[in-house]
């Protein structure tokens, strides 16, 4: 089974997410904000990370950066998961080394689970 972190400060909607992702057969840890979401990935392994953007103590491009410049996690794949879908924002996560960005009005919770099998290497 793969383990799947999901670093969300929206409580209802990370639920539903995480709901759907083990429905589709993933282990799914919630963290509910960029600190708590760093500490989870230095205590387990995870097989893909998805990051929302905007959070109460840092953003999701800071959460991202802190896990590309680590040795141990630069090469577990993220995704950004966000309501924030302007150019520049995606831009920059993606030159940052998110491996996709996906925006969470646009997609179901079943939608969720097949992106996620890509980005594990299902």
């Amino acid at each position: 089974m793969k383990n799947i972190l999901l670093i969300d400060d929206e409580n209802e909607m990370a639920q539903v997410f995480q709901t759907g992702l083990t429905a589709a057969g993933y282990s799914v840890t919630i963290a509910s904000d960029g600190k708590s979401g760093l500490d989870a990935v230095k205590s387990n392994k995870f097989d893909a990370i998805l990051i929302d953007q905007m959070m109460p103590d840092m953003s999701g491009v800071d959460v991202l950066k802190t896990l590309k410049s680590n040795e141990e996690t630069k090469n577990i794949p993220v995704a950004m998961l966000t309501n924030f879908g302007h150019d520049e924002m995606i831009k920059e996560a993606l030159n940052l080394g998110a491996n996709d960005y996906i925006l969470k009005y646009q997609v179901a919770p079943n939608d969720l689970a097949a992106k996620v099998k890509s980005l594990v290497g299902e």
